[in-house]
């Protein structure tokens, strides 16, 4: 069955970046999938009142990033109708408006027509990759803002035996399944952890034809996160598998020390599932 990939345009403040799209391109076409960006046009409502329009023109201000917002939305998905024609990728095209304050629920929302969703990680766009791990009930692959190859044959999985690793594998196994090698990644030192379960999962992947074998590591303090990215780009994997940890607490999320340390900053591209 044909996969159907998933990239938002965010447009306001800060856009999405050309690498990004080219990112995206690449991968539907090793994949032979089918991308639909989706720009996001924001307006900001109008909140000026006689006070405020002595200090500053709110309501100009509010049309200026209204109009900016829909300059990147026509400009970044013309470049995404370009690269894909040269690629021969399966493009589609759609937009949502919204008013900014409520991007991160309707992209949530709109992301669970797809298969993956496709996001790249900066400051100002952790909100919404935060509202789509948790909200969209669908896997996204997380991106540092810098080109990458299309290709993914080297793969590493985050392990600790736990059902947020083994619903990610799970997600994942488009990508293992034509793998040429996959790695099992388990830090030993950071909590307890059942290695039976992964052995059987190595197992099952050998006996699938996929390359794989157990690697555990030792984070003697370091940040989880920061330890299995090290020895995924250590190793020259082209994705990290790992599982997005998180949990309601007075409305914030509350969110795993491997999964905080990833939002923060990556190296690689990241498939993250909750």
């Amino acid at each position: 069955m044909k996969r159907h990939i998933f990239l938002p345009l965010l447009t306001y403040p800060d856009a999405t970046s050309e690498s990004m799209i080219t990112n995206a391109i690449m991968l539907a076409r090793h994949m032979q999938a089918t991308l639909t960006v989706c720009a996001v046009e924001i307006t900001i409502p109008d909140v000026s009142n006689a006070l405020s329009s002595l200090i500053i023109d709110a309501a100009r201000m509010a049309r200026e990033a209204g109009a900016l917002s829909r300059k990147h939305a026509s400009t970044l998905t013309q470049k995404a109708v370009d690269e894909a024609r040269t690629a021969s990728v399966d493009l589609r095209t759609r937009a949502i408006k919204v008013e900014e304050p409520f991007v991160v629920d309707a992209l949530a929302e709109a992301s669970r027509a797809y298969d993956l969703v496709l996001l790249e990680l900066t400051g100002l766009s952790r909100p919404i990759v935060e509202a789509v791990l948790f909200g969209s009930g669908r896997p996204l692959i997380l991106y540092p803002p810098a080109p990458f190859g299309g290709r993914i044959d080297h793969i590493a999985v985050a392990w600790d035996g736990s059902r947020a690793a083994a619903r990610a594998a799970h997600d994942a196994s488009v990508f293992l399944e034509q793998a040429s090698k996959v790695w099992l990644l388990s830090v030993t030192d950071e909590k307890p952890v059942t290695h039976e379960t992964g052995d059987y999962l190595i197992e099952n992947l050998l006996k699938s034809g996929v390359t794989a074998e157990a690697t555990r590591l030792r984070a003697h303090g370091k940040p989880v996160g920061e330890v299995l990215q090290s020895k995924a780009f250590e190793l020259r994997a082209d994705l990290l598998v790992m599982g997005g940890f998180g949990h309601s607490r007075l409305r914030e999320f509350v969110l795993g020390g491997a999964t905080e340390a990833v939002l923060t900053s990556i190296t690689l591209p990241v498939l993250l599932s909750h």
